[in-house]
C-alpha cells in the first residue's frame, strides 16, 4: 500500500509539472520559449493545444481524489503521503480546467 502511494504521488508531481508547462506554453502570444522552438523537444504544447492533457488531467484527478479520500477515511490524516496526494489531485483538476478555459 505504501508503495502504491508513494508511485501516485511522483505520478502526480510529474502530471502537474507537465501541465505547468504546457499551460506556460499554450500561451498565444510570443515567449521566449516559442521563439527557440522549444516545443519541439517538449510534447506537452502539442498536448495541450488539441485538449488531451486536460482530458488526462481531469481523468486523473477525478480518480486520485477518489483514492486519496477513501483511504484517508480509514487511516486518518495521520499519512502524509495521502494529504499530499489528495493536494496534488486536486491541482491536478485546477491545472486541467485552466488549459481547457484558454
Amino acid at each position: 500500500m505504501a508503495n502504491l502511494n508513494s508511485f501516485l504521488l511522483y505520478f502526480f508531481i510529474f502530471l502537474n509539472i507537465f501541465a505547468f508547462l504546457g499551460l506556460l506554453l499554450n500561451k498565444k502570444e510570443k515567449n521566449q520559449f516559442n521563439e527557440k522552438k522549444f516545443h519541439k523537444i517538449c510534447p506537452c504544447k502539442k498536448m495541450a493545444e488539441n485538449g488531451s492533457l486536460s482530458t488526462i488531467c481531469f481523468y486523473c484527478a477525478m480518480g486520485g481524489f477518489l483514492y486519496s479520500s477513501y483511504s484517508l477515511s480509514f487511516v486518518g490524516f495521520a499519512n502524509l503521503n495521502l494529504v499530499l496526494l489528495l493536494f496534488l489531485s486536486i491541482l491536478s483538476a485546477y491545472l486541467g480546467w485552466k488549459l481547457k478555459k484558454d
